[in-house]
């Protein structure tokens, strides 16, 4: 709603209008990047420069509500540990080593004690599950719980990349599987009150883990062009990737999917590559220019979970053929703050499964 008072200022745009990506589309223009903010907005993460070799790398990100305590599904520790997974791996999407991790708690003065000790120590458990420092943080009062972690790392000057677009020929590679975290919550929605839910099915939502080592080969690679974590979904990273003469055709066959995901999607009757557009795996899709795809995976060592799904191309449309070779637009997804969240126990599990 647009509303202007008697004076006839100018009317209010509210948030829930713009949504978080576009109210940060509208901003950045605006905003005037400093000479030692090396790879400037819009990017998972940001790089600074302090005259070193290495730069700094930097990350704040609020850690969503965990959809498995929702459900009644672990301890509150699930929440520390996720405010690490989406810093760490944003810093990964940039070329970073992840170093060091600070965690901010507010909480209303009724909210239990040991959950929000909880919180901390499931912080504390991550970093050191990731090989990184936890170094404190800060803890205040609040009218809602918030869990929001900073993170720091480095990178090497000259071997940073962030979110680029493609070129036809280059191909598309993704860092970690697919699905596990849709599956797992799509077989959970199915299970009956009294059940029980196994526990490769909680293990999925209650430990996440950012793809540190597929990082690391990333960056010492020195062939990877863009990258994007996948923290909205593999949808959201490719229209990055893609400009109006980019496109690309993916082939569910090649699809990296988690094993849960292929069994809800036997169990279900729901097409595998619907669950590989939904969020909360945290993996990385990432560019590597046509010339050095080759070697990229030649190179690599073999515990790896790399795999090359698509090859961009000028067709300025972004699909996938599923097992029979029937074509399907990808849907757009809306997973963004102010409009609709995964974490809200909305709608939209069943729009990523279910929506024509």
């Amino acid at each position: 709603m647009r509303t202007a008072d008697k004076q006839g200022e100018k009317a209010m745009t509210t948030m829930s209008q713009l949504g978080e990506k576009a109210f940060i589309e509208s901003i950045i223009p605006n905003l005037k990047v400093d000479k030692t903010f090396i790879n400037g907005f819009g990017h998972d993460a940001s790089l600074i420069d302090i005259g070193l070799d290495q730069l700094i790398a930097c990350k704040i990100d609020r850690a969503p509500f965990p959809v498995a305590i929702r459900r009644g599904i672990g301890s509150y520790r699930i929440w520390g540990r996720l405010a690490v997974a989406a810093n760490v791996s944003d810093l990964l999407a940039i070329g970073a080593t992840p170093r060091a991790m600070m965690v901010s708690l507010v909480v209303p003065k009724e909210f239990d004690a040991n959950c929000a000790r909880e919180i901390i120590l499931g912080c504390e458990e991550a970093c050191i599950s990731h090989s990184i420092a936890f170094v404190g943080g800060d803890t205040k009062e609040g009218s809602s719980a918030q869990v929001v972690g900073a993170a720091w790392g480095t990178a090497l000057r000259g071997t940073e990349f962030g979110r680029a677009k493609a070129r036809p020929g280059d191909r598309l590679f993704i860092a970690g599987k697919l699905g596990g975290f849709s599956g797992s919550m799509a077989m959970i929605e199915k299970t009956e009150p009294n059940d029980p839910i196994p526990a490769r099915w909680t293990n999925i939502l209650a430990m996440p883990m950012a793809k540190v080592a597929e990082g690391r080969y990333m960056r010492e690679s020195l062939k990877v062009s863009a990258a994007s974590d996948l923290s909205d979904g593999l949808a959201d990273a490719i229209r990055i990737f893609c400009d109006n003469d980019t496109g690309i055709t993916l082939f569910e066959e090649k699809l990296p999917m988690h094993r849960i995901a292929r069994h809800a999607s036997h169990a279900l009757n729901v097409p595998l590559w619907r669950f590989a557009l939904g969020v909360g795996d945290w993996a990385i899709a990432f560019v590597v220019r046509q010339s050095e795809a080759k070697a990229f995976i030649d190179e690599a060592p073999h515990d790896l979970e790399l795999f090359e799904i698509g090859q961009f191309d000028e067709t300025k449309s972004v699909a996938i053929k599923d097992k029979h070779g029937v074509k399907h637009g990808i849907p757009k997804l809306i997973n963004e703050h102010f409009r609709k969240r995964a974490e809200d126990n909305s709608e939209y599990l069943h729009e990523l499964l279910y929506k024509k």
